[in-house]
């Protein structure tokens, strides 16, 4: 959340970009997130947003049935 407040980006700025993800975007991934209470796959972006380089990190995993999309991380990437 600071992350994206030092940049003036909202919940809905991010989540917009999130779901805008395109291949370009990939870092890598997806990597096996064995959580015991959701259990998924974890993939990582990086993205080009008003100038800056973001890290985004994205959890797909399945809850009642359903595949369910978590952000776990997004804010300015260390390493560009």
């Amino acid at each position: 959340m600071l992350a994206l407040a030092r940049r003036g980006l909202t919940i809905r700025d991010a989540k917009e970009e999130i779901l805008g993800l395109v291949a370009d975007d990939y870092y890598k991934g997806p990597k096996k997130d064995f959580d015991s209470d959701r259990p998924g796959d974890i993939w990582e972006f990086k993205k080009e947003i008003a100038g800056i380089q973001f890290y985004v990190k994205i959890k797909i995993a399945r809850e009642n049935g359903e595949e369910i999309l978590r952000c776990i991380g997004f804010h300015e990437d260390a390493f560009t």
